[in-house]
């Protein structure tokens, strides 16, 4: 049986291609500037939240259908606030996450005390944790930027294997 999903035989090849172009971008973009990135992220999810909102509000005019006007009046609120508190969401969600790492990280030494024979690798684990979780603290976030290498990664992995394989 015939697959009648493929049209263009040639579209099939380049997609991949210009989506591990755009996976490597934004890894590269995660690496290098994962705080803006961030920010980005609220602004235009901000922006479509209000998009939203405005045509929930305004839908009956414009479509001459009836519109969801508390949808529309929510939508309209978290866009605002989201593009409003873009840069205070950056520094909260770094600091959670900051928060968490050293958390996790005193865990995993105190564990260490009580587990004799792991005693070495989970002190080691921990004092990674607490250095992670000031890092990201105190100057950017680390879980982004390894996000950011591991598509970087991902992305030349399949860059390779397109050309090369």
């Amino acid at each position: 049986m015939k697959n009648d999903l493929i049209i263009n035989p040639e579209k099939k090849k380049k997609t991949p291609l210009l989506l591990n172009f755009l996976i490597l971008v934004l890894g590269c973009m995660l690496l290098t500037n994962n705080n803006r990135v961030v920010v980005w992220t609220c602004y235009i999810t901000g922006g479509i939240s209000c998009l939203i909102g405005l045509f929930n509000l305004f839908s009956k005019q414009l479509t001459k259908k009836e519109g969801n006007m508390t949808l529309g009046v929510y939508a309209l609120v978290l866009g605002i606030l989201l593009i409003i508190l873009a840069y205070t969401i950056e520094v909260t969600l770094r600091m959670i996450i900051g928060i968490w790492l050293v958390i996790n990280g005193l865990t995993k030494i105190a564990l260490s005390f009580k587990a004799k024979d792991k005693f070495v690798p989970l002190l080691v684990l921990g004092g990674i944790l607490i250095i992670a979780g000031l890092y990201c603290i105190l100057i950017s976030n680390v879980l982004l930027i390894l996000v950011g290498v591991f598509l970087i990664i991902s992305a030349t992995i399949d860059l390779y294997n397109y050309f090369f394989n």
